[in-house]
C-alpha cells in the first residue's frame, strides 16, 4: 500500500510553467517572463534581449507537434485550464497534461541553448 502511494506521488508531476525558467547572473536572479514583460524604458539592450527572446520562443513553437503546441498556446497564452483544453478537444485531462510537458520542456531547453549562446 505505502509502496502504491510513492509511486503514485512520484508518477503525478506537476506541470511546469515556462516561468519557472529562471536566468541567474551575479546580480541576482529573474524569471523568463519577468524579461518578457519589462517595461522598455528598460533600454535598448533590455529590448533587444526581449525580442530575442521571442522570437526564440515562437521559433520553438513552431517545432512542437500541432497538439502540443496548440496545449501550451491555450494555457500559458490564452490563460484556459488544461480542464477547459481537455473539455474542448474531447481529451482525456492527462493526456492534456502530457502534451504541455512535452511542449514546456522542449521550450525550456530552446531557451536553456539561447542561454548558453548568449553567455559564451
Amino acid at each position: 500500500m505505502t509502496a502504491n502511494k510513492i509511486t503514485d506521488r512520484y508518477r503525478k508531476k506537476k506541470t511546469e510553467n515556462l516561468e519557472d525558467f529562471v536566468y541567474e547572473d551575479e546580480d541576482g536572479s529573474f524569471s523568463i517572463k519577468d524579461i518578457l514583460l519589462m517595461d522598455e524604458s528598460a533600454g535598448p539592450e533590455v529590448k533587444m534581449f526581449q525580442d530575442e527572446i521571442w522570437k526564440k520562443l515562437f521559433e520553438a513553437l513552431d517545432e512542437l507537434p500541432e497538439k502540443q503546441r496548440l496545449v501550451y498556446v491555450e494555457n500559458e497564452l490564452n490563460d484556459k485550464t488544461l480542464q477547459e483544453i481537455a473539455d474542448e478537444q474531447g481529451e482525456n485531462i492527462k493526456t492534456i497534461i502530457s502534451r504541455k510537458n512535452y511542449a514546456v520542456k522542449h521550450l525550456r531547453n530552446r531557451l536553456r541553448k539561447l542561454y548558453e549562446d548568449l553567455k559564451s
